[in-house]
């Protein structure tokens, strides 16, 4: 698959967005800017005090990435820089920014070795001088960002992003998995299940682990049938057993913080054994893999967190109400059709749109100094309508309430927006996971 959603690393994304998506639904306070960006951006100009500047010259901003292109990490990561790319590009057509073009100068690829990353940063930031650094690896670390003031954005796939001020994780820079507890609770309350499985990988891969385990703790805590638990199964194992277990426990919904291939695996084994249980998965949104296995993906709700979905740009019920989403789907499909469904370039669409946007508030004589505590300052940056609000005032070491996250269920060959009515596709839940209920989204959020 060419998707991070297909991938055990992208169970990491996944969880990394449940921080996010917690972060990202707030109230904003009225002294603090919100930033938007749903049309095709104008052109700012002006500004002569950034000569001595990094990475800015008079016709243009460089900014680098490093990310997995090749190696066996490729897959998981190589979709960061087409997405900043993409967006770059829709920029660029309009005027750039501050009569500067935004040129991503340096598309690096670390191999997936840690040492070759560690290469990569200095040839960034020392060799070619860049103005700011995108970043998509399971090898990042974040010393030299924060000593040289770097501002970074990117891929949050660990605890390395939290707390520096110029270290931008798109959808927030903490990991919690307390948040996305009502949301769940929620899904559980509306589908009407009595008994809770779940399945993860074991504490090797903490993400996995870690997410389920949360959940199956917070949940029994919470008053309700958890009725199994495995969190040690095997990644790109079988799962037989599992299945054999759930239908003697007599679970009637599974959670599975597994990547999407083995979702399949367990999907099959489900079909094979004549399992009526419900299926709730925290990766394996992505076309291509519902193309293949529709048999046995039927019925499966997804749980994409902080993330407008594709179809809220495409679906006739949601009509013009995302803007942002279209203009992504248009923009990725005219620059790089090869990442439209790509969690990867997403999130490198929405890691473009902070810089360009932190920019802009910082005015035309910007730094990168400037530049960080601008965007520091942002209360509902929503990358231009395509995600839940994320304040930057907070997510650098917390969250905030409630919980928004999108929900989607199989029908068919298509994926379609569950739980909600109209043309909103996220659903804003209370903190108790006891009473789950829809509460109004926060100021700013796409759809409201």
């Amino acid at each position: 698959m060419r998707s991070s959603r297909g991938s055990w690393l992208g169970v990491v994304g996944v969880v990394a967005l449940v921080a996010g998506v917690a972060a990202g639904c707030s109230s904003p306070s009225a002294s603090s800017s919100t930033t938007t960006t749903t049309s095709s951006p104008t052109s700012t100009t002006g500004g002569t005090g950034t000569s001595n500047v990094p990475g800015v010259s008079k016709t243009q901003i460089d900014v680098a990435s490093i990310s997995s292109k090749t190696g066996p990490l490729a897959g998981f990561f190589g979709g960061l820089a087409p997405g900043m790319q993409a967006y770059f590009n829709v920029i660029n057509a309009s005027g750039g920014v501050f009569g500067r073009k935004v040129v991503l100068s340096a598309d690096l690829d670390d191999g997936g070795s840690p040492t070759q990353f560690t290469q990569d940063v200095h040839t960034a930031i020392d060799q070619d001088h860049v103005f700011a650094v995108g970043v998509a690896s399971a090898w990042f670390t974040p010393n030299y960002f924060v000593s040289t003031g770097t501002p970074t954005y990117g891929y949050n796939v660990s605890s390395n992003w939290e707390t520096a001020p110029n270290l931008f994780a798109a959808g927030g820079s903490t990991q919690f998995y307390s948040p996305g507890v009502p949301s769940l609770a929620y899904a559980i309350k509306r589908t009407g299940s009595k008994s809770i499985a779940f399945i993860s990988y074991g504490q090797a891969i903490a993400s996995s682990y870690d997410a389920c385990n949360a959940f199956a703790t917070q949940l029994k805590t919470a008053g309700y049938n958890i009725s199994f638990v495995d969190v040690s199964a095997q990644l790109a194992g079988t799962y037989t057993s599992d299945v054999q277990r759930m239908q003697q426990a007599g679970s009637d919904m599974v959670v599975s913080c597994m990547q999407g291939s083995d979702n399949v695996t367990l999907a099959r084994d489900i079909q094979q054994y004549g399992l009526k249980i419900k299926q709730v998965w925290l990766n394996g949104y992505d076309q291509g893999l519902l193309n293949q296995y529709s048999s046995v993906m039927q019925g499966v709700y997804l749980n994409l967190n902080g993330n407008v979905p594709f179809e809220a740009g495409t679906a006739a019920r949601f009509g013009d109400t995302y803007p942002g989403m279209k203009l992504y789907l248009s923009a990725m499909k005219k620059y790089e059709p090869s990442y439209v469904d790509n969690d990867v370039s997403f999130q490198g669409w929405q890691s473009a749109v902070l810089l360009v946007d932190g920019i802009k508030a910082a005015g035309p004589d910007f730094t990168q100094a400037s530049v960080v505590s601008a965007t520091n300052k942002f209360t509902a940056f929503t990358a231009g309508g395509i995600t839940t609000v994320t304040p930057w005032t907070i997510v650098h070491t917390g969250y905030t309430e409630p919980n928004c996250t999108a929900w989607v269920q199989v029908q068919g060959l298509k994926f379609v927006v569950a739980f909600t009515k109209g043309t909103q596709v996220f659903n804003c839940i209370g903190p108790d996971a006891k009473n789950p209920v829809p509460v109004t989204p926060p100021a700013g959020t796409p759809g409201a």
